[in-house]
């Protein structure tokens, strides 16, 4: 019978290491060396496995629910970390990165329109409701503003996806203060 070389050369390395088959292994036929699990590994691994089945699940059921999102959410992390990202994208080049508008915000350009409003707490954001922001986001300024008035606000209607709008304005939303949040909800009741 001829003996595999391969096997010849791995029962030399295992004899230099001092590993030792046990009965176990060489009944099986089994290589000497590999690791061995027992019922506390195999535990350990079957809840590893378990555990990982169950954060890729969640992960995507959140993004599923951003997805499906008709209304903003500011405690929905999942929806705050998107709106974070199209925020940032799209309109922090005009609003700032910390939501302060432009200098001069309330002061009317000389051929007409104003500067971009900021979106903090302090601004006029918060007399508006939800829906009257998503609107503005998705139709631009122009519709809402008064007759005479030139808006350079654009339209992400056809750039952003209205899940994609309700982000960023929960993610607005989670900026100010809760004390402006409450207030908020109690005026426009």
């Amino acid at each position: 019978m001829a003996v595999d070389p391969y096997k010849r050369r791995q029962q030399r390395l295992d004899a230099k290491r001092g590993v030792q088959p046990t009965d176990d292994e060489t009944e099986m036929g089994l290589p000497p060396g590999l690791p061995r699990f027992g019922r506390g590994s195999k535990f350990l691994l079957a809840a590893s496995i378990f555990a990982a089945i169950l954060t890729i699940g969640a992960v995507f059921w959140d993004r599923e629910a951003v997805k499906r999102a008709d209304g903003a959410d500011p405690d929905n992390a999942a929806q705050v970390q998107l709106g974070r990202s199209v925020y940032f994208a799209h309109c922090a080049y005009c609003h700032g990165d910390a939501l302060e508008g432009k200098p001069g915000w309330q002061q009317t350009f000389p051929q007409g329109g104003r500067p971009p409003t900021p979106l903090d707490a302090d601004g006029p954001a918060p007399v508006r409701s939800d829906d009257a922001l998503f609107e503005i986001v998705k139709y631009g300024g122009q519709p809402f503003s008064p007759r005479g008035y030139s808006n350079d606000m654009p339209g992400y209607e056809h750039r952003l996806d209205d899940a994609e709008i309700w982000a960023v304005i929960a993610y607005i939303l989670k900026q100010w203060p809760e004390a402006v949040r409450e207030e908020r909800r109690q005026s426009l009741r």
